[in-house]
């Protein structure tokens, strides 16, 4: 007949496990066999180090195997090992709180090292992805009138904005461009539909181009 540990509530687990196992005659070491439990564990159970065990998904199965041969109540084991493990406060102590620590910035050389190491890199980043998009695209073209008109004037002023160091072209003819990218023609209209072709290219061979048609009333 298994032992109800609410029958012996005096005592700890520690005590009642050892109690039972001495009244069976067993050694720890004997126990261990029976069990199949490490000897270290049997014996922080007897001395009451629940610390030393595994934690309680673990430690189940070892008092499931207890408790068979101990003749006692698994779930009253596992139990009053619960209540012998809770937190202190539980138990009616009032826990001790630390003062709370105010948290203050240090700026140190290695901070600043990182920091501007990082900054660094980000500009650095941003400068080898502008040269990339340089390398791989056409340049940028844009003119001004942006759309295609139609005027009474015999000339129309047509102006844009390309890179630095391309070679732009309106209607085949070579046209100078700032250092800054700006560029402007007078182009004179005949009667009719004028077709402006712009081109701009680049030192890499990439092109773009831009057609104007201007009506000329």
């Amino acid at each position: 007949m298994k032992t109800k540990l609410s029958d012996t509530a005096k005592l700890g687990l520690a005590e009642f496990l050892k109690g039972k196992r001495q009244t069976k005659n067993l050694s720890l070491e004997k126990l261990s066999d029976l069990t199949k439990i490490q000897v270290y564990h049997l014996k922080a159970l007897e001395e009451g180090k629940f610390n030393e065990l595994p934690p309680l998904v673990y430690s189940a199965g070892i008092f499931k195997r207890l408790a068979k041969f101990l003749d006692v109540d698994k779930d009253e084991i596992i139990k009053m090992y619960k209540d012998e493990i809770q937190p202190t406060e539980s138990r009616g102590v009032k826990k001790m709180t630390l003062p709370k620590k105010n948290f203050y910035f240090v700026l140190t050389p290695k901070k600043l090292t990182i920091f501007f190491g990082g900054l660094l890199l980000v500009f650095l980043s941003v400068y080898l992805w502008y040269q990339f998009k340089f390398l791989v695209g056409p340049p940028t073209l844009v003119v001004d009138p942006k759309e295609d008109i139609a005027t009474k004037e015999e000339i129309v002023y047509l102006k844009g904005k390309t890179d630095s160091g391309v070679e732009l072209k309106i209607n085949g003819e070579n046209i100078y461009v700032s250092s800054d990218g700006n560029f402007s023609k007078d182009i004179q209209l005949a009667a009719g539909i004028n077709m402006i072709e712009i081109t701009a290219t680049n030192q890499f061979g990439k092109i773009s181009k831009l057609v104007k048609q201007i009506f000329k009333e």
